[in-house]
């Protein structure tokens, strides 16, 4: 019927009157233009699309008005995200989330886990931050298909990836801080690849309150320079990708970061000898292909991960003897994803499955032991997910299980040089779900349910780098929670637009793992027999008229000691502020920029007896930026703590006070490319 009815009604339109003719009188092929349809929905993100329910903030790079960014900036902003440093820029940093301890939160790279047997922390210092384009931080439920079961959430870093673009940028400042960075992406047909290259390196001598030592003392109170606090780091990234049909993708891609830096310790008691090399390798080859008709998504995820720490305190300055270390940590990781995402019925389904095997040799020559045999860890793991959908997507349900299978053998010696090897084998259980109801009026109701377990990582096994002491007694964490809020968003007819998100999130933690220090100069990780956490997050956006725009998030929480030890039952958790803030206001018209922010940082504890307290402290900074040349040039004035606050977030670890830099970028891609549109 559709056969006989189409052409006649081609013809019909062709004959109607009006219609062009030639010069023969019969009428000419026309085109008709039909009104214009706009779709107003906002596409999902990646990360919301990869798990529709639960609370995501995604963060991107180089577009938040800074003139110098830092991961620890960045990943700052995220609503519940604690960032703890250890001194300024290139100093040991941590991010815990929701009231966790630091190694509940799964860091990845591209989606290859960093948190793993060697590192169960990272450093978000140790991080290629000139290589970050964009950062997904997961509140609560851990997407299995990164390969990580972060038991309080992950971050997830993702690397640079435009092709056909050059940007260079230049950074100068503070403490004799400098930055350089550059990238650039080409693709021919199916083929395409990225460089990049990058610096970031400081003296880091800012002054401080120095309290010699005494902190009960204001008598020999002083203000001094930061010594030995120097450091260099250098990332190099190269990605190569080929598509030789629509739906398939291959891809390498070669991550290289080293760093040197000095290791200056306390305040009160500077080492000025004491020194840290690092070196990382991280390769990946990917396969992806795309699901068509019956046929499943697939991808096939290869990683080889190699690390070398060294490190030096030929004087014993930090308090714990010499040391001259150099330790290789390795991994190599394999993940297979197998995905249905449009079954009937609205259903959508994925299998992952993961084998990782880790290693670790451990050296040092100044020790005057022998070296503890090699530790290894492998790791087999399985994940299944399901998702139902309802008509029109006002109901998703999430359903999800990992199953990983950890065998250790760790090597250690005892008091006696004697070298002593345990074998142990643990299985983990890891169910999910979630549930995400809306959208009604913009209204969006979403709840999570989880539990995870992790076992102690090599570090909190066996210290390293001679700030941390090893407890091979530490037993793995396990970690209960749920989560339930909603989020709205509208826009009024004056243009203003507006979206609003809000939560309340309890766990509860048993073997919680957690650092405190152990002496003057060293942390140890111990066991919390049981531990509540619990409190609300409320994040706001806002963007109006006059170029004016603005976000902000409040957290207020509760982490408490629940063991049976009556001295420490009832305590605040250690490092975990009980309320953190943080506002941004921005301002774009023409070639200006103008940005304001303040971070706002309640008092916490850092022992378990909450004796040790740092004060609250309120962090204030803002920049100015101007476009030499529309999306080509642009220069940055930035200045962070401008009102000078001396602070710490851990005691006897000063942070630097008012700090000012300068950025340059040229963005020559979108320089060619509004070329082009200007020629078109």
């Amino acid at each position: 019927m559709i056969g006989i009815l189409l052409p006649s009604l081609t013809a019909l339109l062709l004959a109607a009157p009006g219609a062009p003719a030639d010069s023969s009188g019969a009428p000419r092929d026309s085109v008709y233009l039909l009104p214009e349809v706009r779709v107003e929905r906002e596409r999902p993100s990646a990360a919301r699309r990869r798990l529709p329910t639960a609370f995501v903030t995604e963060l991107s790079l180089g577009e938040a008005g800074r003139a110098l960014e830092t991961l620890s900036d960045v990943i700052g902003e995220a609503t519940s995200v604690h960032v703890t440093q250890y001194g300024g820029l290139g100093a040991f940093s941590t991010a815990t989330m929701r009231g966790s301890s630091a190694g509940q939160v799964a860091v990845l790279l591209d989606g290859v886990p960093l948190s793993s047997g060697a590192h169960g922390i990272v450093n978000l210092s140790d991080l290629p931050a000139t290589a970050v384009e964009r950062i997904e931080v997961y509140r609560g439920l851990t997407p299995f298909e990164l390969g990580a079961a972060g038991a309080a959430g992950a971050i997830n870093l993702v690397p640079a990836s435009a092709p056909d673009a050059i940007d260079a940028r230049v950074v100068h400042g503070s403490f004799g801080t400098w930055e350089a960075r550059g990238t650039s992406g080409l693709s021919r047909g199916p083929l395409s690849g990225l460089l990049h290259l990058g610096y970031q390196g400081s003296q880091g001598d800012f002054r401080f309150p120095d309290n010699n030592g005494t902190p009960f003392n204001s008598a020999d109170d002083t203000e001094s320079s930061r010594a030995n606090n120097r450091f260099d780091a250098g990332t190099a990234l190269v990605d190569l990708a080929f598509r030789p049909a629509p739906g398939l993708r291959l891809s390498a891609r070669e991550d290289a970061f080293e760093k040197r830096q000095g290791v200056p310790g306390l305040g009160g008691s500077q080492a000025l000898h004491t020194r840290l090399w690092l070196e990382r390798s991280l390769s990946h080859l990917d396969l992806d292909r795309e699901a068509v008709s019956s046929w499943p998504a697939v991808r096939l995820h290869t990683a080889l991960l190699g690390e070398r720490t060294r490190f030096r305190d030929p004087r014993a300055e930090l308090g714990l003897g010499n040391h001259d270390t150099d330790d290789r940590l390795g991994a190599r990781h394999v993940t297979l994803e197998v995905g249905w995402p449009r079954l009937p019925g609205g259903l959508s389904f994925q299998a992952t499955g993961l084998g990782r095997a880790e290693r670790a040799r451990l050296h040092d020559g100044a020790s005057g032991r022998p070296d503890p045999p090699e530790s290894r860890r492998g790791t087999l793991a399985g994940s299944m997910g399901l998702q139902l959908q309802s008509p029109g997507e006002w109901l998703t349900l999430h359903a999800a299980k990992r199953w990983d299978r950890e065998r250790d053998r760790l090597g250690t010696r005892n008091l006696t040089g004697a070298a002593v090897t345990s074998d142990v084998t643990r299985e983990l259980d890891s169910p999910q779900l979630g549930l995400r109801a809306g959208r009604l009026l913009g209204f969006e109701l979403r709840s999570n349910w989880s539990r995870a377990e992790r076992s102690p990582e090599f570090l909190e096994l066996f210290g390293n780098q001679g700030s941390v002491v090893g407890n091979p007694s530490l037993r793995p964490e396990r970690v209960e929670g749920w989560d339930a809020g909603g989020a709205w968003s509208g826009s009024t007819r004056t243009g203003i637009g507006a979206e609003v998100e809000w939560a309340h999130f309890e766990s509860i933690a048993h073997d919680l793992i957690i650092y405190w220090p152990f002496n003057a100069s060293s942390s140890r990780a111990s066991n919390i027999s049981r531990a509540t956490i619990r409190g609300e997050e409320v994040s706001l956006r806002l963007g109006g008229p006059l170029g004016l725009s603005a976000r902000g998030s409040f957290t207020r929480q509760t982490a408490l000691d629940r063991g049976p030890l009556s001295f420490w039952h009832g305590k605040r958790l250690p490092e975990q502020p009980g309320r953190e803030a943080y506002a941004r206001l921005d301002w774009a018209r023409g070639a200006l920029r103008a940005t304001a922010e303040l971070h706002a940082i309640g008092d916490n504890y850092l022992d378990r007896y909450n004796r040790y307290r740092v004060g609250s402290r309120t962090l204030v900074g803002g920049s100015l930026s101007v476009a030499v040349l529309p999306e080509a040039l642009r220069v940055t004035v930035e200045g962070k703590n401008l009102g000078d606050s001396r602070i710490s977030d851990v005691a006897g670890y000063p942070l630097p006070g008012r700090s000012v830099f300068v950025s340059c970028q040229a963005r020559l891609g979108a320089a060619r490319a509004e070329g082009a549109r200007a020629r078109r």
